[in-house]
């Protein structure tokens, strides 16, 4: 049954996905994520290309390999100590690409169930409040 309810998301994402290609491409591509152990935290960096005339939201990210996926904002402050800020929904504006890379934008992949290891390949879900889910692969990778 769940098989059934992700290939329906799967295909409606898709579907969805289609009807932006008029004015350009609504993708997530280059993802990449740092080696890790299990029960550590992790890392998840990617490009969020929306080529179409629609504003967008990232409203959450899930996987079945961290406890919780959160998309995180790194900033530092004018003592130059580093801190994460979560983003509860990030805006995906129209013609634009946001970067999700070290120091900056990143989904912080909570409490990992299994060891993340270079050439490994994991499966992330991104919903979004338009496109709807897409359901991406990063390859694991030093930086």
């Amino acid at each position: 049954m769940k098989n059934k309810l992700l290939i329906s998301a799967i295909l409606l994402a898709t579907l969805l996905v289609s009807g932006c290609a008029k004015s350009g491409e609504f993708k997530v591509m280059d993802a990449w994520a740092r080696p890790a152990a299990s029960g550590d935290n992790g890392a998840v960096y990617f490009i969020i290309s929306n080529a179409t005339d629609a504003d967008d939201t990232l409203l959450s990210v899930s996987t079945d390999v961290a406890s919780a996926a959160e998309v995180h904002m790194s900033m530092m402050d004018d003592n130059g100590v580093m801190s994460m800020q979560m983003q509860e929904a990030l805006p995906i504006p129209a013609q634009q690409e946001i970067i999700f890379k070290p120091g900056g934008l990143h989904v912080m992949l909570v409490g990992l169930t299994q060891d993340l290891k270079v050439g490994d390949t994991i499966t992330l879900v991104l919903n979004f409040k338009e496109v709807g889910s897409l359901t991406i692969e990063a390859s694991v990778r030093e930086e």
